[in-house]
Order: C-alpha cells, then sequence, then structure tokens
C-alpha cells in the first residue's frame, strides 16, 4: 500500500500480522496502517482473523503442551510457536509444534486458521517422529531482529526476538567480518551438546541493545545458562569513569589446548575508552582475568608463535593516550593488568600487564589531515604463507588510506605497501603542497623500521618480546 488513505489500495496480510503484534518492523507506520484499518473494511476484517488466530494458538498451546509432555520429555525437542515478542524480550518458546506445521502456519496465518485443529490431530500421528529429531544447535544467526539457532541439518530449533538493529548485516566491521564473535555455539560443560553464547553491545545505536554490557549463555532448550554483567568503576589519570559498558565481542577457543573453551569477551567504555579483555570460566561465567587497554582492540586472530602447542592471542586496534595504532599478544593462559601507557594514565590499582609482545604502528605524512587522535588498526589477516596482515588506516576525510604490515611468526615487521586509496591520498596531498617527497620503496621501508616494540621499559625498533613475559612464553 502506497496511501495508508485510499481503501481501494489494501494492506498485504504480512503487514496486518506484524501491525497485530506490535512489531518494530511496522513501528513507523502504526499510524497510517490505522488509519487504513478504520476505512477498509475487508483489511480491518483480516485484522480480526489475525487477531482471532493467535488468541486461539495461544489457547492450543498450553492444552497441547500438556498433552504432548511425556511424549516430549525434551523441551528442546521441536520448534517452538509463540508470538512476537518485544521490548528485548529474552524468554525462550514453551509449546511444542513440528516444525514442518510451523512454517506454513507462519509463512500462512490466515489460511491455517479455520483449520488449526486439524494440525493438533496431526501433532499425535507425528510425535514418533520428532522424537528423532536434531535438537542440539549446531549454530546461530542474528537477524531481522532474532536469535536463531540451527541444528546440522538446517532446521530452526527456536529463536529469541531481541529487538531492532539486532542483524550482524548491520553491525560494526569486525562483527560482518566475523558474526561468530557476536553469536556462536560452543559445549561448555563437555556434556555433547552446544550452548549458545550471545552478546549485544555490537548493536546500534546502543537503545535498542536489551542488555549491552552483558554475555548471555543459553541451554541447548533456549533457557538461560547463566549471565556475566561487565561492571566497572575505574579510576585512570584521576578520573573515575561510570559504570557504563559495552560487550563489543565474545571469542571462543581451545587456546590453552587443555580440552575446555576458553570463553573471553571484549568490552568499552561508552562511549569511548577505556577498553577491557575480560577471560570467564566456562561452566558459570565467573570471572577469571583481565587485561586493560585504553582504546579499542577490536580485531583478533590467534596463531601459535612459538611451537609450543600453545595459540596466542592477537588483538589490534588503537591506543588512544599513544596516538596511535597498535597490536597485542597475550598469551591466554595470562590475561591480566593494563597495556603500556603514559605513567599518568595508569588505571588504578591494576598491575602491569602480562603481554607477550605489544607493537605500535607508525604515523605517515597524511598525519596533517587526520580526522582522529590516533590511526587504528582495520583489518587482520592470518595469510597462507603463514605471515601477519595488519591494515591500518590513516583517518582523513578524502579517502580511506590503508597501509598493510605483514610480519612473520616471530614478530618482525617483513614487508609493508600501501593500499591504492592511500597511493591517491599521498597524491592529493603532495599536489596540494601539504607532504613533500616521492611515494618510493623507501618511504614504506622507512615506515617498516618505525614500527616500535615495547620491551617493558620502553619502546625499541627491534622486535622484541616483553622481558617480564620470557618466562611464561617460553613453556
Amino acid at each position: 500500500m502506497k496511501n495508508g488513505n485510499r481503501k481501494n489500495e489494501h494492506l498485504d496480510e504480512r503487514t496486518i500480522e506484524l501491525f497485530v503484534n506490535e512489531s518494530r518492523l511496522v513501528a513507523d507506520r502504526r499510524t497510517e496502517i490505522a488509519l487504513h484499518l478504520g476505512q477498509c473494511l475487508g483489511c480491518n476484517a483480516m485484522r480480526e482473523e489475525i487477531s482471532r488466530y493467535y488468541d486461539e494458538v495461544d489457547k492450543l498451546q498450553g492444552e497441547q503442551a500438556m498433552k504432548a509432555s511425556h511424549a516430549l520429555y525434551a523441551p528442546d525437542r521441536a520448534l517452538r510457536l509463540r508470538r512476537y515478542e518485544e521490548g528485548g524480550t529474552l524468554a525462550p518458546q514453551k509449546a511444542a509444534i513440528p516444525q514442518r506445521f510451523v512454517r506454513s502456519v507462519r509463512q500462512y496465518p490466515i489460511r491455517w486458521t479455520g483449520g488449526f485443529v486439524l494440525v493438533v490431530a496431526a501433532l499425535a500421528l507425528l510425535l514418533p517422529k520428532i522424537r528423532n529429531v536434531d535438537s542440539n544447535p549446531a549454530y546461530a544467526r542474528a537477524k531481522d531482529e532474532f536469535l536463531i539457532t540451527y541444528n546440522t541439518e538446517g532446521d530452526e530449533l527456536w529463536r529469541k526476538h531481541i529487538g531492532g538493529e539486532y542483524d550482524v548485516k548491520k553491525g560494526p566491521w569486525w562483527i560482518t567480518a566475523r558474526p561468530e564473535e557476536a553469536l556462536t555455539t560452543v559445549d561448555v560443560d563437555g556434556d555433547r551438546r552446544n550452548e549458545v553464547l550471545a552478546v549485544f553491545g555490537w548493536m546500534s545505536p546502543p537503545v535498542q541493545s536489551p542488555t549491552p554490557n552483558s554475555i548471555i549463555c543459553f541451554d541447548a532448550d533456549g533457557s538461560e545458562r547463566w549471565k556475566h554483567e561487565v561492571h566497572r568503576q575505574i579510576v585512570i589519570g584521576g578520573v573515575q569513569y561510570s559504570d557504563d559498558y559495552r560487550v563489543q565481542q565474545v571469542i571462543v577457543g581451545d587456546f590453552d589446548k587443555d580440552n575446555k573453551p576458553d570463553i573471553i569477551i571484549g568490552a568499552s567504555h561508552n562511549p569511548w575508552f577505556p577498553n577491557v579483555i575480560v577471560r570467564l570460566n566456562p561452566i558459570d561465567g565467573s570471572f577469571v582475568g583481565e587485561y586493560w587497554h585504553p582504546g579499542v582492540v577490536p580485531y583478533f586472530l590467534h596463531k601459535d608463535l612459538d611451537g609450543d602447542g600453545i595459540e596466542e592471542l592477537i588483538f589490534a586496534g588503537q591506543n588512544n593516550r599513544l596516538g596511535r595504532a597498535c597490536m597485542i599478544v597475550l598469551d591466554p593462559r595470562k590475561i591480566e593488568g593494563y597495556a603500556p601507557t603514559p605513567s599518568e594514565y595508569v588505571p588504578q590499582g591494576v598491575p602491569r600487564g602480562q603481554e607477550l609482545y605489544y607493537v605500535v604502528f607508525p604515523a605517515t605524512d597524511l598525519i596533517k589531515g587526520w580526522m582522529d587522535i590516533t590511526n587504528q588498526v582495520i583489518k587482520t589477516n592470518l595469510r597462507a604463507d603463514g605471515s601477519i596482515e595488519i591494515a591500518v588506516l590513516e583517518q582523513i576525510d578524502e579517502y580511506k588510506p590503508e597501509v598493510y604490515y605483514y610480519f612473520d611468526k616471530e614478530l618482525r615487521c617483513i614487508r609493508v605497501r600501501g593500499s591504492d586509496h592511500f597511493t591517491a591520498a599521498y597524491k592529493l596531498y603532495k599536489d596540494q603542497g601539504k607532504i613533500k617527497g616521492d611515494l618510493t620503496d623507501e618511504y614504506f621501508e622507512k615506515l617498516r623500521r618505525n614500527v616500535l616494540y615495547w620491551n617493558g621499559k620502553s619502546f625499541v625498533h627491534e622486535p622484541t618480546m616483553v622481558k617480564h613475559n620470557k618466562e611464561v612464553a617460553r613453556k
């Protein structure tokens, strides 16, 4: 319908269904739709029929749940049918309905309204088959406002309505590139059934997120197993930062090779920094350790750098206090302390960091046009030849110039190159007289030599591990 005031242009069935369920998908059209329903007898009749349908579903759900409780002992054996839940509700669905009927009912609600009793009758015939449905979540998706889980066959198991902007396609770059850092499945307790881990602080704007400072672990049936909330009262440089944090990513893997999953979350103070990397106990979500950083480091890789069987954690982003893009290498067993920062910005009561490496990237001549206080890492990649690729963005308005740095397994910077955008931006600034010199191989070689490494006391040009961590690294 293009004009809600015209009676001869009917609303489609889906729009009316969303209106009845007060979905945010039509929130900006509610006045228009309500006006049309008040004028169009046909569409209003459809609205009443849809309303009766959902009333009948609610009633039948309760009755059938009682009848099928013994046959469907595990509540997560089938898909649940329910109304849309708004306002960030994370309640699991209750009634067990065969998946093939649920899909049809959701797609064609009016068609099923008059014959819903037949669905109930068919349920009794299909109960033996339902027992064989794979109810173990294999993967999950964040799309169209819903958290949705699937088994290995791609059958939907359960869904929860989260709210507007809950869709990885609308998330920041590190989420769209690695959606598993927003929502993933893992067996946290070794019972061979997967749990679902979800974080919500990456959603934009933050008011859309129901629990921006939390990670939630759902059991295989959709019930909440545990929830960890990030609450901090940190003082840095004499300033006490408010308890307002957003968990922007979750990282899962057996990095220390102890046959148990490691769960690590990254949280940032709203709106800018500090950032904190937190390790959690997978069984109950309890706190294990944390590493404080003066700026976001959302880009992540993991790689066994020294061949000891332990995969090091590689984070990258920006250090606002140093004014430079940065890369951090952490031992997954020792996530502790604070990152290199000027002494006046050391977090109160936090010990020195236990990083293995801390690398700072130089500024280019484009610094004269920076739109931010620092350049920043915006991409990380493990290449087929074993090298680590780090893309650093020089923040200027006209282009998105990237400089690519390449490291070997010993964290030596072996090569630097500029992107096409960097070349174009450099030429523009030179033509404008803002910079001098040509963009030669020697220019990029100078950038390579100016990559700096923290040795525990100061930054040096030679590839160096942080001194107090050498013993840990050799284990």
